[in-house]
């Protein structure tokens, strides 16, 4: 029956039971003949006095909500006192039953005077109440004690089985019987209530919790719980392990719990005994905790603890931890971020004594490791040809090379480049067989970080070869005692916007018509060195200055004929730059360090060896707030008092005093008193 039908039927009996109450208090009163007061009056005692009760009025206290007698007989005095209130009252009562439900009181054998047919009225039993009082005759002036006793007996044996059931029933959270067997209760009639969900059974708490009960023999089972069920359904599912952390805690109460629990101990059940293996092995597989540690070795063994421990070494200092054992070795070369900064630099010689499958096996560690570079040293041809056999990964994965101290040829090196074809850095530092017809025939256009160091071989024609065949080159470092001026004409147009750092160290022969050949063909350069540049003068420096306004970093160390007038030029016209050496510049006095305090962006100062510096010219320093780090190291003439005024310097983060006479373990801990933040090199 629909719930449309099962409301009709309500009414209609309501209607039909107003009516007949009405009827009821009119005859009765016609049939004694007294007033509304004395006939409710003989009502009630008559009632009380019989102990026993009608047809009518029990069915009135199911409906309208009654207990007991008492209020039994007080609604009765209502309803003869105003016939028309009655019918109002006795149709809100259907009403409220059904919207707000009261559980009336427990029948009882030996207390006659209560309701012998209280029941259990709820939402989800209306439709069969409404059944039965369709069915019932209700006729005030008869009463027929068979017709009594015969009900009496059947809620006898209602009540009976209720007790019965009570003792092998759960209520679950829908508020639906729940039988020990895993099935529902159904209500009277054998229909459903009215807007009760489905009768639950282990197949549909199965698929609610999202567990899949196989054919028997196979064990398996498909784990996920009924929340993560629902808001996979709801958010359109995710991904296993989403669906994993969405997962209930066994532990706490579930609805259905109770019910896989107690379907163990039925006999038969095969479904139900599979729904609860499905859900203790959910239990186990989703909440695997960690093991206890116990000892201070398996501590030295745990995974979480070793990769925070490692955190706090340096990566040069987890080379050796890498070799106190297997395992340790194993987490350091899982993750890369252990080894960022590093140059694995392997020595040919030793290389040459060990096995090819042990030099593979050192190859392949440095992929584990995530290292993109590689250095040689002491390499020949031979060593390259190993390489290019024994390391064959290389090609994809290396990106940097270093040559050091290496007697590889032209050959050999055009061998190994064209085997390494993601390298864009190439360093070449004491490769005295490397020509400059070897770095034409090798140089590839990929290449966007170069350095040639102390090659004895490298000359005007090498800045020439990279000049024309490094057309993105953004980096380039040359130390080189023969090269030119001219050499520097060489850069092309194509260079200009590309080349931002340059550095020429220790070239004696560069004058300041090289420096004029720089600023015409370099004009964005943000980093320049003229580290060892002897004969560059203030002219050169002036030229700087006034083309090369982009600088943010500048190197004059070594540079003997510097003075004052350079430190001018430099602060009126840099106004970008950050970072300035002026190391072993010894005619340089505080006149040149007043002019450089000036210097709002300047961040780093390097004074090494300064030797005409004196505490007159910290004084200027000191208004250098921006400044965070700055050395004095060598400086002859500074004194403790002059040195102790470094204090107003806030922002300082690194402080330089070695071989500084006029420092002392006393100005070393007042410094480190007032600045607490500030590394402080002795």
């Amino acid at each position: 029956m629909s719930s449309i039908s099962a409301q009709g039927v309500v009414e209609r009996a309501s209607a039909e039971l107003s009516k007949r109450i009405n009827g009821l208090g009119l005859r009765s009163k016609h049939h004694h003949g007294s007033s509304d007061s004395a006939s409710s009056n003989s009502t009630s005692s008559a009632t009380s006095s019989s102990g026993k009760t009608s047809v009518m009025e029990r069915v009135t206290n199911a409906l309208c909500g009654g207990g007991n007698s008492n209020s039994n007989s007080s609604s009765s005095s209502n309803s003869n006192s105003n016939p028309n209130s009655n019918s109002n009252s006795s149709t809100s009562g259907v009403a409220g039953t059904v919207i707000n439900p009261q559980t009336p009181d427990k029948p009882s054998r030996g207390n006659q005077s209560s309701t012998p047919s209280a029941t259990l009225i709820s939402l989800s039993g209306a439709q069969p109440q409404a059944q039965q009082l369709a069915s019932v005759n209700v006729n005030p002036t008869t009463h027929n004690p068979a017709h009594l006793m015969q009900q009496q007996q059947q809620q006898q044996q209602q009540q009976q089985q209720l007790q019965a059931m009570a003792g092998s029933t759960l209520i679950n959270s829908n508020h639906h019987m729940v039988m020990a067997g895993g099935g529902v209760s159904a209500p009277p009639g054998g229909m459903p209530p009215l807007g009760a969900p489905p009768t639950p059974t282990v197949k549909s708490i199965a698929k609610q919790m999202n567990i899949t009960i196989p054919a028997p023999g196979s064990p398996t089972f498909s784990t996920m719980g009924m929340v993560a069920a629902q808001k996979a359904t709801a958010g359109g599912g995710g991904t296993p392990l989403q669906m994993r952390k969405q997962l209930p805690n066994p532990h706490l109460h579930h609805p259905y719990g109770v019910v896989v629990v107690a379907a163990q101990s039925v006999p038969g059940s095969a479904q139900s005994n599979q729904l609860a293996a499905a859900v203790n092995q959910s239990a186990l597989i989703l909440h695997k905790h960690p093991p206890h540690i116990q000892s201070i070795d398996a501590l030295l063994l745990d995974d979480r603890f070793l990769n925070r421990f490692f955190q706090y070494f340096s990566p040069y200092e987890r080379r050796v931890l890498a070799q106190v054992c297997i395992k340790w070795r194993d987490i350091l070369y899982r993750s890369p971020r252990y080894w960022s900064g590093l140059l694995p630099t392997l020595q040919c010689r030793e290389l040459r004594q060990m096995p090819a499958c042990d030099r593979g096996k050192l190859y392949t560690s440095l992929i584990r490791r995530g290292f993109h570079a590689l250095g040689l040293v002491g390499a020949s041809d031979e060593d390259a040809l190993d390489v290019v056999h024994s390391f064959p990964l290389a090609s994809k994965h290396v990106h940097s090379l270093s040559l050091r101290c290496s007697s590889i040829s032209d050959r050999g090196l055009e061998t190994l480049l064209d085997h390494l074809q993601s390298l864009f850095e190439l360093e070449l530092a004491g490769c005295n067989e490397v020509t400059e017809a070897g770095l034409w025939a090798c140089l590839t256009p990929r290449i966007v970080s170069l350095s040639l160091a102390d090659c004895i071989n490298i000359a005007d024609e090498a800045v020439g070869a990279v000049a024309q065949l490094l057309p993105s080159l953004y980096e380039f470092s040359l130390q080189a005692y023969h090269v030119t001026d001219a050499a520097l004409g060489y850069f092309s147009p194509k260079q200009s916007h590309s080349l931002s750092i340059l550095r020429l160290q220790s070239c004696w022969e560069l004058t300041n018509h090289g420096i004029v050949n720089i600023v015409h063909s370099l004009p964005h350069l943000t980093v320049l060195s003229l580290s060892g540049c002897s004969k560059l003068t203030d002219d050169g420096v002036e030229l700087i200055a006034e083309n090369l306004q982009k600088l943010r970093a500048l190197d004059l160390s070594w540079c003997p004929r510097i003075t004052d007038a350079s430190l001018e030029y430099i602060a009126c016209d840099l106004n970008q730059l950050e970072e300035l050496t002026l190391d072993r510049c010894v005619h340089i006095t505080d006149i040149g360090v007043g002019y450089i305090s000036t210097m709002l962006s300047l961040t780093a100062l390097f004074l090494r060896w300064c030797s005409q510096v004196r505490d007159f010219g910290l004084q200027h320093l000191c208004s250098m707030r921006n400044l965070q780090v700055l050395s004095l190291a060598g400086c002859p003439l500074l004194t403790s008092s002059g040195l102790s005024s470094l204090i107003q310097l806030r922002h300082l983060q690194e402080l330089e005093l070695t071989n500084c006479p006029g420092a002392s373990h006393e100005l070393f801990d007042y410094l480190k008193e007032h600045l607490p933040r500030c590394l402080i090199i002795e």
